[in-house]
């Protein structure tokens, strides 16, 4: 038993190292430019050993953003709002900050969305919003949770594409522009149901 829980530690240890050395070259170096061949030899791992822990570098940026949503989640910063508009607010706001202050990162999860292993952290954390207001009736139950999700989750990301492409405005400014545009349509919405 002790043999299993030591091997199972020096692989968590190696996926660690090949993952903070990934993030640290990204950071330094810059994504594009960095290779798979840097990451392997400034972890001191075999370039095979790479391939055993992530598909590709794209599959370490993405394992970074979804860190990044469960370390927002932990910190309780969706439970300490009360109103549907304040937790979607607080939600996307903390989405900016990653996506301003992490930009070759946030692009690199952004383009890899059309594949099968994309970034949900951003999906799952406007539906538990939706169906926290659709449980307590600040949200029609009219809609299907996903539909509002993806709906809303589709109009930030455009917002984030011009932002990214533009280099223009304000992106904080945009998610509260957005959200109002989205809860104020299901306002309206619930008044003629």
């Amino acid at each position: 038993m002790t043999e299993i829980s030591r091997r199972e530690r020096k692989k968590q240890e190696t996926y660690e190292r090949l993952y903070n050395t990934a993030l640290h070259l990204f950071h330094t170096r810059g994504y594009e430019i960095t290779s798979i061949e840097q990451i392997t030899q400034q972890a001191d791992v075999g370039k095979g050993t790479f391939y055993n822990y992530f598909e590709s570098k794209e599959a370490v940026v993405l394992e970074f953003s979804r860190r990044r949503y469960q370390e927002m989640i932990r910190q309780g910063r969706l439970t300490q709002s009360h109103t549907v508009r304040e937790r979607l607010s607080t939600f996307l706001e903390a989405w900016a900050d990653f996506m301003i202050h992490e930009r070759e990162m946030a692009w690199i999860t952004i383009k890899q969305r059309d594949y099968a292993e994309l970034d949900k952290g951003l999906h799952y954390g406007i539906i538990g919003v939706i169906n926290l207001g659709q449980r307590e009736g600040e949200i029609s139950d009219r809609f299907d949770p996903d539909f509002l999700a993806e709906s809303l989750e589709g109009m930030v990301l455009q917002h984030f594409i011009h932002w990214h492409v533009t280099q223009d405005g304000n992106l904080k400014e945009e998610m509260e522009r957005i959200i109002s545009l989205f809860l104020e349509g299901l306002s309206e919405q619930k008044m003629k149901a």
